[in-house]
């Protein structure tokens, strides 16, 4: 006997909305730190401007799989284009790690050789660049805080976790700013700043990086064990033994699970209670919606 649950279907469309949100911000902010960074000559605010380009084709990716995946399985793919997903994060990673690499090379050789990256730098425009930035980026960040918790912690974690590291570099930036319209000698302070924000990259691509291969690879995701589910189902009525546990996800918003579940002798429809019941706790407990149970009598 076999059940399956699909409730991926409202986390999707949150998670269009917030990438749609997240694509549109990024191009605004694009546009005004690559025209701060032209005026300001600033190596920290051109390192932040083009990390952007990374996330914008990345969530752009992501959102045009997504709106794929509307159009449900075919014969050919029959979990649909989730995985999609998957390879635009980790497309997104190595773009970050490239980024981060490079204009950290700029920034240490400019530090050590006490030189500027493209003159001297003026605050005036690297604060008119920084201001707004920081303002699309609180706002970006609150309007995905307000998504429901569940659906967020499935989908957009993520998503939030890398704007919460963009406000502080915008920060970071906006601190630089001030410096340098202080004390104007501390020119260092730009490649200071670039180099903070290029290691932050850095950072942020090993989760990107490492996140889609253990899907790929078809790891159990983080965060849930197969104790725990065996656990779980046990506390079912009805079930006295599990076992053939598999857990994998297709994409951040599909968990998977399949096992066989030992029962006692019981009616058909008292199997199908035990079956919604075992759906019911999987999803509450550990967020899988799509489950797979063979039921076995003993």
């Amino acid at each position: 006997m076999h059940v399956h649950a699909h409730g991926e279907s409202e986390a999707e469309q949150r998670v269009l909305w917030g990438l749609r949100l997240a694509v549109e911000l990024s191009v605004v902010i694009l546009i005004v730190e690559a025209v701060g960074a032209y005026f300001s000559r600033s190596l920290s605010l051109t390192v932040d401007a083009v990390h952007n380009v990374p996330d914008i084709l990345a969530f752009a990716i992501s959102w045009t799989a997504l709106r794929v995946t509307k159009t449900g399985s075919t014969a050919e793919f029959t979990f649909g284009t989730h995985r999609l997903e998957v390879f635009a994060g980790m497309l997104n990673g190595f773009l970050i790690l490239a980024a981060g690499a490079v204009f950290g090379y700029e920034a240490l050789d400019a530090l050590l050789r006490s030189s500027l990256f493209a003159g001297p730098v003026d605050p005036i425009w690297l604060l008119v660049a920084a201001v707004p930035t920081l303002a699309l980026r609180l706002v970006n960040m609150m309007a995905l805080g307000r998504l429901p918790g569940r659906v967020r912690d499935l989908n957009l974690r993520s998503v939030i976790v890398h704007l919460a590291s963009d406000v502080a570099i915008t920060g970071a930036l906006l601190f630089v700013g001030v410096t340098l319209l202080l004390r104007p000698g501390l020119g260092w302070a730009d490649s200071v700043a670039a180099l903070a924000i290029a290691a932050i990259l850095v950072y942020e691509s090993i989760p990107l990086i490492r996140g889609g291969l253990e899907v790929l690879a078809e790891r159990i995701p983080r965060g849930i064990s197969v104790a725990a589910i065996s656990r779980a189902a046990r506390e079912v009525p009805g079930v006295t033994d599990v076992h053939d546990i598999h857990v994998w996800s297709v994409c951040s918003s599909l968990v998977c699970l399949t096992a066989h579940v030992e029962v006692k002798e019981m009616t058909m429809q008292q199997g199908m209670t035990v079956l919604r019941q075992l759906r019911a706790t999987m999803e509450r407990e550990f967020g899988i919606v799509h489950a797979t149970f063979e039921i076995e009598a003993t």
